[in-house]
């Protein structure tokens, strides 16, 4: 349960969002971070609140949190409410593959996921870095990330390997995943070797 002192803060920050949306529309700080807090809804501002600092306070952090967070045995499922933690609310998560380019915002992946798992099509999944490049200038990152992934590994040896390619900015306070876009591996899109180091 919530206690009374993040419930306070909640509602602080709540009022405080109203106040920014009602504000001057010339004034473009206002209009942005009225725009970044204006999702109050338990999925969205309260995880926020509730969000583990460690998981933001630095790149390597939050880049194992995606991991962990989308990975899950048999009878369970991936930890949804972590994941929006890590994300701005209005992130691109996009899907590359040789047929096609799939775009979905951060809810639009966690029901089209959720979709498969219901279906029985994911029943298990694991996703874990094997390689990382990283480049950043101030507040900006971007992370090549390595993974292998195994979907139903309780059932099956088999795994694909790919690139999570993720960009991240700095707000003075957090780190923040801005976009995601990913492709497997495959036969004529083989990694190259400065991926895998």
């Amino acid at each position: 349960m919530i206690s009374n002192v993040k419930k306070t803060l909640f509602l602080f920050l709540l009022s405080g969002t109203l106040m920014l949306a009602w504000g001057s529309d010339n004034n473009d700080q206002i209009k942005s971070a009225s725009f970044h807090s204006s999702k109050s809804s338990p999925d969205t501002l309260v995880p926020f609140l509730l969000a583990d600092q460690i998981d933001l306070s630095s790149i390597d952090a939050i880049v194992k949190a995606v991991y962990q967070t989308i990975s899950f045995h048999e009878g369970e499922e991936p930890d949804w409410g972590r994941f929006r933690t890590l994300f701005f609310p209005k992130a691109n998560l996009i899907r590359i593959t040789q047929e096609s380019v799939i775009e979905m915002d951060m809810e639009g992946f966690i029901l089209s996921f959720t979709e498969r798992i219901k279906k029985g099509v994911i029943r298990s999944f694991r996703e874990a870095e094997i390689s990382r490049k990283t480049d950043a200038f101030g507040g900006i990152a971007q992370v090549f990330s390595t993974y292998i992934k195994n979907v139903n590994p309780d059932d099956s040896d088999s795994s694909v390997r790919g690139i999570n390619s993720i960009q991240l900015y700095f707000d003075g306070q957090r780190w923040w995943i801005s976009s995601l876009i990913w492709e497997d591996e495959g036969p004529d899109n083989i990694i190259p070797q400065k991926y895998l180091h």
